[in-house]
């Protein structure tokens, strides 16, 4: 299939599911992430999509005037997916709050449980500073008075929505949390290697790591079935692992690190 193709397809399965992620996309076409994220920024530099991190979602009504198809069984459990996928976040992040105490300093990173997350300290009491280098965080918490959102600045990545590189680790240098919740782009559970997008995705993870007094991992089920990326940190470099994963093996194999898992 050629990649002009390939695109009208991707437009057609956002049309019908609302949103998709690159892994998911990979699979379905059977070629690499990497060419799904170019197809995703040569639709989104035209409008017809808005990435997110991992991703992509639809724009308002139809994405684009791609010839309609009827809906497949793949597209449908594309989105019964997507939705569970969007549950399974939303747990992990309403487990991970509980971790929060009134007064805290906390760090929340490129992700998006921590959009969830984000969402959950704006409607809550608690008075805290909030840290962050994903660019859609601060405006979530804004409407909170009780809470002080910073921005990292640094090097904006558009398809990640938000900072990375040496700049930001640089203004995250002085920077002491008493909590990081730090999201993956994928967890092996044969090596321990917890996976970032890339190298400078990576590297900003690894720094609020260091400079946190207890560090979360925030990990839905599916992510312990992604496999790629930089590798930042392993399982027993946090203090615990919050999932909504229920799966006895996999839980074992959490603990087995040495790593409890939050559920």
């Amino acid at each position: 299939m050629f990649p002009k193709q390939r695109r009208e397809k991707i437009l057609e399965i956002l049309n019908s599911a609302g949103h998709a992620t690159v892994e998911e996309l990979a699979r379905e076409f059977g070629v690499s992430v990497d060419s799904i994220r170019k197809d995703l920024k040569v639709l989104s530099d035209a409008g017809l999509c808005r990435r997110e991190y991992g991703g992509a979602l639809r724009v308002g009504g139809p994405v684009a005037q791609a010839p309609a198809a009827p809906a497949s069984p793949v597209l449908a459990d594309t989105s019964d997916d997507t939705l569970l996928g969007d549950e399974g976040r939303m747990a992990v992040a309403r487990r991970a709050y509980m971790e929060i105490n009134d007064g805290d300093a906390i760090f929340l990173d490129i992700s998006r449980t921590n959009l969830y997350l984000a969402d959950i300290i704006a409607a809550g009491d608690k008075r805290l500073i909030v840290t962050t280098n994903m660019i859609e965080i601060p405006q979530r918490l804004a409407a909170n008075p009780k809470v002080t959102a910073l921005a990292t600045g640094g090097y904006l990545n558009a398809q990640l929505t938000g900072f990375i590189g040496s700049a930001t680790i640089s203004l995250l240098e002085p920077l002491l949390f008493a909590k990081a919740f730090i999201g993956a782009n994928g967890v092996d559970l044969a090596t321990s290697a917890v996976l970032a997008h890339d190298m400078d995705d990576g590297m900003v993870k690894e720094k609020a790591l260091k400079n946190a007094s207890y560090r979360f991992l925030l990990a839905d089920k599916a992510k312990f079935h992604i496999g790629g990326g930089y590798r930042f940190a392993s399982i027993n470099d946090f203090t615990a692992v919050i999932t909504d994963e229920t799966d006895p093996e996999v839980l074992r194999a959490i603990v087995r690190t040495g790593t409890p898992a939050l559920c």
